[in-house]
C-alpha cells in the first residue's frame, strides 16, 4: 500500500470514528422506547436533563429486518427538543433502508444521532419526532437514547 493510500485511509478512519462520538462517548442516562402516532411519527417523551450532562446527544434506535422491497427508500423526521413549552434544539434525520434486493441489512439495528444539544438548562424536557415525509421503512423496536457528557468535534 502506498504511503497516499495509507494517509487516505487513516484519514477515512478518523472522520468515520469522529462522526460516531455521539453514539459511543459519554454515557447512557436514559432508554425510551417510543410508539409510533398515527402521523408517522412518534408520541412525545418526556425526562430530565441538567445543566451538568451537556453536551447531550439523543440518538434514534430502531430495527429495521429484512424487507428487499424497501431497499432504497427511507424515512426522514424532524426531532425538536423543547423546556417549557419552548424549543431549545432541533434537527432533521433520515433512516434508510440499508438491505437491497439481493441482501438483507448487514446489520438489522439502526442507530442515528438525532441531535447534540450543547447547552443544557436544567429540567424536564420534552422530544419530539415529526415525520417530514411519508413512512417508507419498516421500524421495529424503536427507542430514544439519552447519552450526557458527549465527546463533540471543535
Amino acid at each position: 500500500m502506498t504511503l497516499a493510500a495509507r494517509s487516505l485511509t487513516a484519514l477515512c478512519l478518523a472522520l468515520l470514528l469522529g462522526a460516531c462520538e455521539s453514539l459511543f462517548t459519554g454515557e447512557t442516562v436514559a432508554n425510551v422506547p417510543l410508539e409510533a402516532d398515527a402521523g408517522g411519527g412518534f408520541k412525545p417523551v418526556t425526562f430530565a436533563l441538567s445543566a451538568d450532562m451537556a453536551p447531550v446527544a439523543l440518538n434514534f434506535h430502531a430495527e429495521q429486518g429484512n424487507q428487499p422491497h424497501e431497499s432504497g427508500k427511507w424515512n426522514r423526521y424532524r426531532a425538536t427538543l423543547t423546556r417549557a413549552g419552548q424549543p431549545v434544539a432541533s434537527a432533521e434525520f433520515n433512516v434508510n433502508y440499508t438491505g437491497t434486493p439481493d441482501l438483507p441489512p448487514a446489520n438489522p439495528s439502526h442507530v442515528v444521532t438525532m441531535l447534540i444539544h450543547r447547552a443544557v438548562e436544567g429540567g424536564e424536557h420534552a422530544l419530539s419526532i415529526r415525520p417530514l415525509k411519508a413512512d417508507e421503512v419498516t421500524l421495529k423496536n424503536v427507542r430514544l437514547e439519552v447519552r450526557r457528557n458527549v465527546q463533540v468535534p471543535r
